[in-house]
């Protein structure tokens, strides 16, 4: 125990980059002459090893994202993503009940950027060995699917029912049937009942998605709020950094009105 308190604070000690390394560790020489090989503290942008790895991190959750069919538009433009009060405020959710998406623009880009910051929240230390792996493991159990699919699909609506995370783009915007409103509230009812943490981009009102599904429906997402759940509304105002002179160009070829 002593060996390991003297380790930590060599550790904390440590307050620039010990030396250029391979495998993200520093040597520790122990009073008792005893050398451990520990997690180097200082993995920083400017640590070749830690960006190297954090590039990998990076690439790997985009594909697992791709996987779950996020839309490559919103993938591409992640380098671009640029700050706003919205995005700030949906980046303050903490995986609990549902994040409601709704308005103007950029609401599905939004939803992509709060799924990735819930994937790589999961690599407990971003440069370990374990990373990617434990990334895979949450990645492989979240559902993105679009309201269309859920209303449409019987074994999509069945998918979002039950994984650990589920985001579910553009309510609202499928066919204004029976089948398919019950298809959408059957997912958000039971999703509400088991507590599993959902993200819904949407660009009705909370009295819209009254009428369309029901007071039920969205009686249980008006309680949600404030007890881990969120509404935040998109203006429109764009979420990509965009060249001088481009903005509209841009906007329009990334989806980012979605």
């Amino acid at each position: 125990m002593a060996g390991s308190d003297e380790a930590r604070k060599k550790l904390s000690g440590i307050k620039t980059c010990p030396r250029p390394c391979e495998d993200g560790t520093v040597n520790i020489l122990l009073s008792s002459g005893q050398g451990k090989k520990l997690p180097c503290p200082i993995l920083v942008p400017g640590c070749h090893y830690g960006e190297r790895t954090r590039i990998e991190l990076d690439r790997h959750v985009a594909g697992l994202m791709a996987d779950m069919g996020v839309p490559l538009r919103h993938l591409e433009n992640f380098p671009a993503e640029r700050e706003t009060e919205e995005t700030a405020e949906a980046r303050k959710w903490l995986a609990r009940g549902f994040l409601i998406l709704t308005g103007g623009t950029g609401k599905s880009f939004r939803a992509a950027l709060v799924l990735r910051e819930y994937l790589k929240r999961h690599a407990a230390n971003a440069f370990g060995r374990n990373a990617l792996e434990a990334v895979e493991r949450v990645g492989n159990s979240v559902v993105w699917c679009s309201a269309t699919d859920m209303a449409d699909d019987r074994e999509t609506a069945s998918r979002a029912k039950r994984a650990p995370l589920a985001v579910i783009d553009d309510l609202g915007g499928e066919s204004d049937t029976p089948a398919g409103q019950a298809a959408i509230r059957g997912v958000v009812l039971k999703r509400y009942d088991m507590k599993l943490p959902t993200v819904i981009t949407t660009p009705l009102t909370m009295p819209e998605i009254d009428i369309r599904y029901g007071n039920r429906m969205a009686n249980r997402l008006t309680e949600d709020i404030g007890k881990g759940g969120m509404i935040v509304g998109c203006g429109n105002a764009s979420t990509l950094n965009m060249p001088d002179g481009e903005t509209g160009r841009i906007s329009e070829r990334s989806g980012d009105r979605d």
